[in-house]
């Protein structure tokens, strides 16, 4: 009797070591699946990160070949006195605002539409998502093609169908560019916010709709007290990854007017491009680039609040 209970404290000891050993071998798993993703943002967020906010503090003009210089915030002072920061601030919040908001309803109205009950409805899905696996240069030739005032498809369907008069110039009329590129990058990226919201309304409970039904509500007041509130959180994150995104987005505005014409089109990103390789002024494009970071700092904390908001009710 008296071995037995000797011998329980061991075997409990032996178990705790087989526990601690199996713990352990968890903990370096998962060391090495994080560790490729935890090297590619040290590699490609993290170092260029902190590699442009300290040129940010220097001078880095190329073009005078002489030592780099510690200047504090003059980089800072310069960007954002500049008229033409200001315009390409401006037309970074047209471009972010009305691309999220018609990316947001148009994947939204798509969603409701494939959530219903359709014939083809796995095609019509899939044929949905299809702008969304576009490259990006792709698109770009696709629209600038189509949209030429010249030989393109459009003005041409458009005039001989009389309803304009003239081809449009849609890619050389200083007011109306920098709605076609809204245009353009929505039709490529509304279907990322379809894919969140039809995956989350696939998860409303059956029940509340019924019961909504049955006390006479129709199809708007449900969409407005059920469904709405009920997709409100992920529509949030979606609007917020897009916002990120499309604040920081070249290649879409960039491949389709160059960021004109007359800077029609230059939004920050292209501005931070602009100083960087044409005026060889790094230290003010490393500046301009924390600025933006900043600014979508704000936004990100201004998402995550009103998506708690939305959590909780």
């Amino acid at each position: 009797m008296t071995s037995e209970v000797s011998e329980l404290p061991r075997k409990g000891g032996l178990g705790r070591g087989r526990f601690a050993r199996r713990s352990l071998s968890d903990k370096r798993l998962a060391f090495v699946l994080v560790f490729p993703t935890a090297a590619m943002l040290l590699a490609f967020e993290v170092f260029p990160f902190a590699v442009a906010s300290f040129d940010s503090f220097r001078t880095s003009n190329q073009l005078n070949g002489g030592p780099l210089q510690w200047v504090g915030l003059q980089n800072f002072i310069t960007v954002l006195t500049a008229r033409e920061t200001h315009d390409a601030f401006v037309l970074s919040l047209l471009y972010v605002t009305g691309s999220v908001l018609i990316q947001a309803t148009l994947g939204v109205i798509t969603a409701l539409v494939l959530n219903g009950d359709l014939k083809g409805q796995t095609l019509a899905r899939g044929f949905s998502i299809l702008p969304f696996t576009v490259p990006a240069i792709v698109t770009a030739l696709s629209f600038r093609f189509s949209l030429n005032d010249l030989y393109g498809i459009v003005n041409y369907v458009l005039v001989t169908l009389k309803l304009v008069q003239n081809p449009i110039p849609f890619l050389t009329d200083p007011h109306t560019i920098l709605w076609v590129v809204i245009g353009i990058s929505s039709w490529r990226h509304a279907p990322f916010f379809t894919i969140l919201v039809l995956a989350r309304l696939q998860t409303l409970p059956r029940d509340r709709v019924e019961a909504a039904s049955l006390d006479g509500a129709g199809a708007i007041s449900t969409f407005r007290h059920i469904t709405l509130p009920w997709i409100m959180p992920v529509l949030l994150i979606a609007m917020l990854l897009r916002t990120i995104w499309s604040g920081v987005e070249f290649d879409t505005p960039y491949l389709i007017a160059y960021g004109g014409p007359l800077n029609a089109s230059t939004v920050v990103p292209i501005q931070i491009y602009n100083l960087y390789t044409q005026q060889s002024e790094v230290g003010e494009a490393s500046a301009l680039s924390l600025c933006v970071a900043v600014v979508l700092l704000i936004a990100s904390i201004a998402y995550l609040r009103l998506y708690r908001r939305a959590e909780d009710s």
